[in-house]
């Protein structure tokens, strides 16, 4: 998933993310998590979150989970995402495109 021009980076407290509805992947404390909380902690979050604006003022995840996690983990008050308004078919699609094979 890549940032289209009329979308902007901008980094949301991370309270105010939600995870997907019935999210099919599970986040975990594996090895793979331990190795990308250490990639983290040494260059950032390289690539933003991609999240859907809720009407309660909160953001759910579509692709990013592990990130936010690892990044909590950490300490990270705040993580960049993309904001996409999308509708939840739309969404599921996302989310499921967005899994690495």
């Amino acid at each position: 998933m890549s940032v289209t021009e009329d979308e902007r980076i901008t980094p949301i407290e991370t309270e105010r993310l939600r995870a997907f509805r019935d999210h099919p992947f599970k986040v975990t404390d594996d090895p793979e998590m331990s190795q990308l909380v250490e990639s983290i902690r040494h260059y950032g979050i390289l690539n933003p979150l991609i999240v859907r604006p809720l009407p309660e003022g909160v953001y759910e995840i579509i692709s990013g989970h592990r990130r936010k996690y690892a990044a909590e983990k950490l300490g990270y008050r705040k993580v960049p995402v993309v904001i996409r308004v999308l509708k939840d078919e739309d969404a599921v699609i996302s989310m499921v495109d967005s899994v690495r094979p």
